[in-house]
Parts: C-alpha cells; sequence; structure tokens
C-alpha cells in the first residue's frame, strides 16, 4: 500500500527538469522504448466511450479522503475522478483555478494577512442535487480546529482566521498572517452536509460499501463496488455541467502488489503506475499495445518509527539504526533492474526531492557506519549478549517491523534491515499484516514499532511541513513531541519569503534528523504503463489531469 498526501509533504519538482521532459514526449524519446510525460490530444481526437481500468492495493477505509483512514493513494486516485479537484497544475507545478468549479479565485496582502476571494461556478452541483453555494466554502474550514473530527492533516487549513460570505456564490477567507501556500487550502471543497459534524464527517463513509455519492461532485460518479470481485465501477455523472467526459466508464480492481504485473500483461488492467519492480517493468514493457510512460516522481521510501514507547523511545537506539542502514544497498535493492540509478534517487531531505531548488542533503552526519552504531549503543548502555543481540536493564533490543501482506519492497527491505540492523546487536523480527487493515488498525492507532512506507507528495513544498512531525498532528505515527520542531513548522507557515522558507525547512530537516522521526531512503521515478492509445493521462509529474478529458484515439 502507499500512502498519499496531498496537503502533505508537497514537493515541487523544477521547471527545468519537467520542461525537459515534456520536450523528450513530444519528439516522442525515451529509453527502454518508453516515452517520457503524457501524450495529449484535443477531444474531437478522442474516442466517445471505452473503459479504464486501473489495479489498486485496497479498497477505501474511509471515502472520506480527508480523514485519516481515507488518506491513501487508492482512495485518492477514486477521488480523482469524483471529486471536485479545483485547481488545475501545469508542469511546472504552478496553479490556475479550474472555471468548472470556480469562476474567481484572488488573493492579496491586507494588513500582513493574505485575504483570498473565492467565487464558486453557479453551475456547480453536488452530487445530491444541491447547487454549490458560499457556505460551501466557509463550512470547508469551519471545524478544522474541532479534534473530534478525524482530519488527516490540517496544515494550511488550521491559519484561516476567518471565512466571510460575500454573497450566493463568492465568500472571503482571511489567513492570520501572510501564508505563501494559500491555494494548497482550497485544492478541493467538500458540501457543507458531509463537514456539519464529526459524526458525519467520520463515519458516513467509513467502510468499503459505504461511499455516497451526494458528497462528490466531478465528472464521473461511483456506481458500485462489488465486494465478492473487488471491483469498484465508476460512470459518467448525470449531474456533471462540464465538458462531457470520453471515457463510459472507469474500474478499480482491488489486487495484491504482486498480482498487478501479471495482472496488466494479460490485459486485465490497463494502467501500472509507478512501477518499483523489475518484474513488473518487464511485464509492462512486453505488452504489444501498451508503452511505459516516465516522468520525475513524486514518491518516496521512508522507514518510520514509533518512538512512544519500548526500545524506540531511547533517542540513541533509534540514531544508530540510522548509522546501521545502509540506505544505498536497499535503495540499489529495491530498485534493481528499472531504468533507474539508485545513487541518484537517494533522499537527504524530507521536504525536497534531489531535483529541486531548496534541497540540500542534511544526511551526512547520519551515513551508514556501523561502528558509529554499535558507540551509540554502547554509550546509551545496550550491551550485547552472548547471543549477539544487546540488552538494557533486562530488556533485550528487540523490534517488531510491521509490514503488509503481498508488498514485495516491504519484504525485501525488512529482510535487509534484519541483517543490517542484526550487525548492530538489534534483533528485528517481521509482521505481516492484512493490507486492508495495515493503516487504520496498525500505522494510524500506532500499534507498531517499525515500518516502511511510501509517501506521495504534491505541488506544494513547504505548506504542510508539520504533518508527520508536528506534536498536535494525527498523522504523527512516531508519538513525538519536540518544541523545536513545532516552532520550525510555525515559523515555515507564516514565512513570507521563499529563500527564507527554504532555509527553515532544512533547519528543521536537521533537526528531525537527530531526533529521527523517521528515515528517509529513496525517490522513485514515475513510470506508468498504460496503452499505446490512451491519450491525456499517463506519468503525469507535477501536472494534474481532468478526468473528463481522458480518453483513447480514434481508429
Amino acid at each position: 500500500m502507499k500512502l498519499n498526501r496531498r496537503m502533505f509533504l508537497a514537493t515541487t519538482t523544477s521547471a527545468a527538469v519537467l520542461a525537459a521532459l515534456a520536450a523528450c514526449a513530444k519528439n516522442g524519446s525515451g529509453s527502454s522504448g518508453s516515452t517520457a510525460g503524457v501524450p495529449s490530444a484535443a477531444p474531437d481526437e478522442l474516442q466517445d466511450g471505452g473503459t479504464l481500468r486501473f489495479g489498486i492495493g485496497s479498497a477505501p477505509a474511509n471515502w472520506n479522503a480527508m480523514t485519516v483512514d481515507g488518506n491513501v493513494v487508492d482512495t485518492r486516485r477514486v477521488m480523482q475522478f469524483v471529486m471536485p479537484y479545483t485547481l488545475d497544475w501545469a508542469e511546472d507545478g504552478k496553479a490556475t483555478p479550474n472555471p468548472d468549479f470556480l469562476t474567481k479565485l484572488e488573493a492579496e496582502e491586507v494588513g500582513g494577512k493574505t485575504v483570498v476571494t473565492v467565487a464558486v461556478n453557479e453551475k456547480a452541483t453536488w452530487g445530491s442535487g444541491r447547487k454549490w453555494d458560499s457556505e460551501d466554502i466557509k463550512a470547508s474550514f469551519d471545524h478544522v480546529t474541532d479534534p473530534s473530527y478525524s482530519w488527516a492533516s490540517t496544515e494550511g487549513l488550521d491559519k484561516v482566521e476567518k471565512v466571510e460570505i460575500v454573497d450566493k456564490q463568492t465568500a472571503k477567507i482571511t489567513f492570520n498572517s501572510v501564508y505563501p501556500d494559500w491555494s494548497a487550502a482550497l485544492a478541493t471543497l467538500y458540501p457543507k452536509e458531509l463537514v456539519a459534524d464529526a459524526t458525519t464527517f467520520n463515519e458516513s463513509m467509513a467502510g468499503a460499501t459505504k461511499f455516497n455519492n451526494d458528497y462528490f461532485a466531478g465528472p464521473f460518479k461511483i456506481k458500485s463496488y462489488d465486494e465478492s470481485k473487488q471491483i469498484i465501477t465508476l460512470e459518467r455523472n448525470d449531474k456533471w455541467w462540464g465538458a462531457a467526459p470520453k471515457l463510459e466508464t472507469v474500474t478499480l480492481h482491488v489486487l495484491d502488489d504482486s498480482a498487478l504485473g501479471q495482472a496488466f500483461a494479460n490485459k486485465e488492467i490497463d494502467v501500472l503506475d509507478y512501477i518499483f519492480s523489475a518484474d513488473v517493468y518487464q511485464q509492462a514493457s512486453g505488452r504489444d499495445d501498451a508503452e511505459v510512460r516516465q516522468n520525475t516522481g513524486l514518491q518516496w521510501r521512508h522507514i518510520m518509527f514509533n518512538a512512544s514507547s519500548g526500545p524506540l523511545a531511547d533517542k540513541a537506539v533509534r540514531q544508530a539504526i540510522v548509522r546501521a542502514t545502509n540506505r544505498e544497498a536497499i535503495a540499489t535493492s529495491d530498485l534493481a533492474g528499472l531504468p533507474v540509478d539508485a545513487k541518484k534517487t537517494l533522499m537527504g531531505n524530507r521536504f525536497f526531492l534531489p531535483v529541486q531548488e531548496g534541497y540540500v542533503d542534511n544526511s551526512a552526519d547520519w551515513s551508514f557506519d556501523v561502528e558509529a552504531a554499535k558507540k551509540l549503543l554502547d554509550g546509551a548502555g545496550w550491551v550485547a549478549g552472548s547471543d549477539g543481540v544487546r540488552a538494557k536493564d533486562g530488556e533485550r533490543l528487540e523490534l517488531v517491523m510491521t509490514i503488509p501482506t503481498n508488498a514485495p519492497v516491504a519484504t525485501n527491505e525488512a529482510n535487509l534491515l534484519q541483517k543490517q540492523l542484526g550487525e548492530v546487536g538489534i534483533a528485528i523480527t517481521v509482521s505481516t499484516v492484512e493490507i486492508d487493515k495495515y493503516f487504520p488498525e496498525y500505522i494510524n492507532k500506532k500499534n507498531y514499532a517499525m515500518t516502511a512506507f511510501t509517501t506521495e507528495n504534491t505541488q506544494y513544498p513547504l505548506s504542510t511541513v508539520g504533518h508527520y512531525y508536528a506534536s498536535t498532528s494525527q498523522s504523527n505515527y512516531t508519538g513525538q513531541s519536540v518544541p523545536e520542531v513545532d516552532e520550525h513548522v510555525t515559523k515555515i507557515g507564516s514565512t513570507p519569503d521563499g529563500a527564507e522558507r527554504n532555509k527553515l525547512a532544512n533547519e528543521l530537516d536537521k533537526i528531525l534528523w537527530e531526533n529521527v522521526f523517521n528515515i528517509p531512503i529513496y525517490q522513485r521515478m514515475q513510470l506508468t504503463a498504460v496503452p499505446k492509445t490512451l491519450r491525456n493521462f499517463g506519468a503525469q509529474g507535477l501536472a494534474s489531469f481532468r478526468p473528463e478529458n481522458i480518453g483513447y484515439v480514434k481508429s
């Protein structure tokens, strides 16, 4: 399973890199028979009809993607077709309002505060049949400080000081300071009925069969979820007011990661996004009617710790794990057989990807060094026993690494960590849990010691730097509370100067290396396999897509 972050550790790939990739796409070039970027086509060049079939790792635990349980890549994929994404993002990550949803989106600085005027399209209609209004805008921010709401993240949202109703379609939003990433808080809206109370917000769509189209407003709507076949089917939204979708249906079939490659090779699904193994890459490349599209990736792998209890509450143990972890060896093993240089993907920063302006490798003091790891454990009083496993005050240094079932990358990482950490006297056992329960029952509830997963970033590098790390965040899976971290999160959110924000973010990253909230490993390149005839969708990079524009070229 791949954790997604819309508002969280958002990142902006450099325009130069994306422009180069776009040029490759236009020129039809690409390595290993692949193409870069996303081939486009005008509506009149596309067939009317057809189905696009995705494979996903699990059915939604909660169809409200703003909740902790709903905030995963697989759920977000569904939402991209049925939810109102009010902004369009270009290849360089620049945001502009989508006129199907917003007819006005203007910001100004007034008295040291960012003030945004937003107007919704009078044609916009929720699935319930009710027209959008300015009360929906206001309601989207009314309860972000209420702890009874299970928000995945409130960063950005919690900077809203007040929302004033101007007229039926228009509202004025005042942030509590200058806020450079103000548009991140407006990337989507929800109907006032969904956010009216915590029970509705948290529970009304909790469960794989409990979707409710009344709360959505996109070109498609959810037709069904077949529990026995584990297939979500989307159909054209009869209440959609924009350009008619070219595709007739979209399906999302729940499959184990290990089954995705074969399903694509057998033409049972049409999309393989973020291909991450050599076997799957070969299967995708061998399909006669398909191609692998490439772009700069927004996903990165990392090891996460629960530092709230047990040996991992000892900072020296966490630091020793960093020094004992050979990140390059893990990246090389994970990425073997892919058209990727593993060394160039190593992450030394939690907020900026290696291709970005602002990126600094802050991992130098925490590089792989077995002897340094041993000294840290010695200094903290962890003594090796006769079997090589260390102990302190009668407690053995044994940790459980929790991973989802049928997740080859996580399994590979767990096996490597067993050997690497065993060299310094740390015993690792691996516990596999049902993929559907991995986040809601284990990670979200801090019912784990160590784990590793993928975070997917977005277009805002520093809009939500505290998502994993601020003491008040419900997605702080580590259980740590570090005042310096909270102070930097606050400063970054209210500093208007870009260079100063980058400096503060790198200071924060150094603090996080010191306290070991997690261990960044590597960035994933986006390798997306799709049929050759598919247009306006593929390896998107930072660019967004409009679901109604996706289709197959006419034969």
